[in-house]
């Protein structure tokens, strides 16, 4: 006979690349002074999705700033497959969370970040971003603040359509008797 276990909470928040895997902004562009976030984005994203063939190989050819219409052509160009968003549809990070995927976002003046999924805290939803100018911790806002600020930032939002990884493992029974 056996016992059924159940299961632990979810992974908080749903995408949560370990922090051995998560890279910093770097610089580069014409000047060597431009920052890389929405590289670096891409990548913290690539890593979660266990795609680092592509990820190191993005991270060795691009750096410097980056706009919306070139970093779709680029993906385009490398057979990376991706749904968008340029007008800040809620629904993509949506999708992004209950998929598992996360998604890059225009976030901050002139900034890109990684969207990690929702997460509840006393009764209140919470979206939550990696920061590549600081990958060892997370920050959290509301929801509907978040919207309004992501739509004030040019609404841009982008997930690669790979496979996001399997959630944890856990035992689901366990014998009654030995």
């Amino acid at each position: 006979e056996y016992r059924v276990i159940q299961p632990p909470t979810a992974e908080t928040p749903s995408i949560n690349p370990p922090k051995s895997v998560r890279v910093r902004n770097w610089l580069g562009g014409a000047t060597g002074r431009e920052g890389s976030c929405a590289h670096a984005s891409l990548v913290n994203m690539l890593h979660w999705q266990n795609q680092f063939a592509i990820a190191n190989m993005w991270r060795s050819k691009y750096s410097g700033g980056e706009y919306a219409s070139r970093l779709r052509q680029r993906l385009d160009n490398a057979h990376v497959p991706y749904a968008f968003t340029e007008k800040a549809n809620i629904a993509l990070l949506d999708y992004a969370h209950e998929s598992r995927r996360g998604a890059l976002i225009w976030w901050k003046p002139a900034h890109c970040c990684t969207f990690c999924g929702w997460v509840e805290r006393s009764g209140r939803q919470y979206a939550v971003v990696l920061d590549n100018n600081y990958p060892d911790r997370y920050e959290f806002t509301d929801r509907h603040q978040f919207h309004k600020l992501w739509a004030s930032y040019g609404g841009f939002g982008l997930t690669v359509l790979r496979d996001p990884p399997s959630p944890p493992p856990f035992r689901s029974y366990e014998p009654l008797n030995f």
